[in-house]
């Protein structure tokens, strides 16, 4: 009985330690780390902050059987030099078995790892070091894509300055791939406003967004030629108003482009504007989202065929939205997220996103804050840990969790330099924060760009260790 026992509870003992050293992601992991963190929420726009929680995360070294290595072979391009496919001079993606990649100008296979705002600071502080530290904007840029590059990223993303990053790829040996913004809607919205006429909160089946996307569109032949460009995304974080089927209905007039087209939706769903449906109105946004992607889709392909359409930079509830995902997916080259509210990725959302697009996912913005910068972090969605050290670990856990999901061709960190409270013009969003991988006075917090270089020197032997 007593031997029945303790092998009874010998093998239970077994099992716990078998459970404990996998991951729930069908990768190998002992010893996870773990470290504490505060999540950030946002309730009726007051942003608020948890209590510090212990979260686990997963390094390289707890990956078992993972032989890290200085780096991998990569070519000029930061793509990886041991899995080739056919070139066409520009970057373009392609699926490999069940594993998308985007392939470079030269035919490699890609992970896009960039940095969002590369750009010099506008602060007086930020100005002052600047000149100080480099003597000039061509010779930060220059010195900042060689940094970029020996720490592993291998692009600049959104809201960097993309005159002096053109510079610096015609001055280094090892370029940076780079994304322009558009704001085709956005643009749009701003001109109906001064032309007071604006109309419903995303009125994108007037006639008048279709020709201005299109004017906007013809500055397109200045880089269409251009083989570092990686793509162009034509807004960022486009709200998707869930009552906008109520707001097309409610200008009840025949004449308005955008009634007609919700009246016409209803009426092929043989509801009324009074029984419309919560799910219904969620299909609707898959109706609009269409039409706007077709609109700036056809506008940005009349006058670049070469490079790929980058989507609008999902977030929120928008990104979870099926019939918004599928419509992007009939579009977009890539499918952009921009992912907060997430400790790390989500294996059910990557799998939704495959399923619903039909496209790859390029994670457009992630971050975390540490406490110990000095900066008060209350500005953006980021969440909270306490050193660098441990934005480091946050980061090396995020891009493993990202690395094993075969939809997903790259990350794009929030952002080059920290926000400065000292700067009057900055956007409440940005004006408090350690987001960046440099502080005000353009240091690198080493510990954080530590974890980062491990993890991206080693991003394709991951990928050969996750799919093998």
């Amino acid at each position: 009985m007593v031997t029945a026992l303790r092998i009874t509870n010998f093998i239970c003992l077994f099992l716990i330690l078998i459970v404990s050293c996998v991951s729930s992601h069908t990768v190998p992991v002992c010893g996870k780390t773990s470290i504490e963190a505060r999540q950030w929420s946002k309730v009726d726009g007051v942003v608020n902050y948890s209590d510090w929680k212990l979260f686990h995360a997963t390094t390289m070294e707890d990956l078992k059987g993972f032989k890290r290595n200085s780096a991998s072979p990569e070519t000029i391009y930061g793509s990886d030099q041991r899995k080739e496919f056919k070139a066409t001079g520009f970057y373009y993606t392609t699926l490999d078995g069940d594993r998308w990649w985007i392939v470079d100008p030269a035919g490699n296979a890609n992970l896009n790892v960039a940095v969002n705002g590369v750009r010099p600071g506008s602060s007086a502080r930020n100005e002052k070091s600047l000149l100080e530290k480099f003597g000039s904007e061509e010779s930060w840029i220059t010195r900042t894509q060689q940094d970029l590059r020996a720490t592993g990223f291998n692009g600049t993303a959104c809201w960097s300055e993309i005159p002096l990053v053109k510079y610096g790829n015609q001055h280094c040996s090892t370029p940076l791939s780079y994304t322009l913004m558009l704001s085709l809607w956005s643009g749009y919205q701003k001109q109906a406003k001064k032309n007071h006429s604006q109309g419903t909160s995303f009125n994108v089946f007037d006639a008048e967004f279709e020709t201005y996307a299109d004017n906007q569109a013809q500055k397109l032949v200045e880089t269409r030629d251009d083989p570092m460009l990686l793509g162009y995304f034509s807004d960022n974080e486009l709200t998707f108003n869930p009552d906008i089927l109520d707001e097309y209905l409610s200008a009840g007039d025949s004449n308005n482009p955008n009634y007609k087209a919700a009246k016409s939706w209803i009426d092929r769903q043989g509801v009324t504007r009074e029984n419309v449906t919560d799910l219904q109105r969620q299909q609707f946004l898959g109706v609009v989202a269409d039409h706007y992607y077709k609109v700036v889709t056809g506008a940005i392909k009349k006058y670049d065929h070469n490079h790929m359409y980058l989507g609008s930079r999902l977030h929120g509830k928008p990104k979870h939205n099926e019939y918004i995902i599928a419509a992007a997916g009939k579009y977009c080259d890539i499918l952009s997220i921009n992912y907060y509210g997430q400790w790390e990725p989500s294996p059910k959302h990557f799998t939704e996103w495959r399923k619903w697009s039909g496209k790859p996912v390029i994670i457009t913005e992630f971050y975390v804050k540490g406490d110990d910068s000095g900066l008060p972090n209350m500005s953006g969605a980021g969440w909270r840990v306490k050193t660098q050290e441990e934005r480091g670990i946050f980061y090396e856990n995020f891009c493993i969790k990202l690395l094993q999901m075969k939809n997903c061709v790259g990350w794009h960190w929030f952002r080059y330099m920290d926000n400065d409270p000292t700067d009057t013009t900055a956007d409440e969003s940005n004006n408090d924060s350690n987001k960046g991988i440099v502080n005000n006075y353009y240091e690198y917090y080493q510990p954080l760009t530590h974890h980062m270089k491990e993890l991206n020197d080693n991003r394709y032997n991951l990928v050969r260790y996750f799919d093998n």
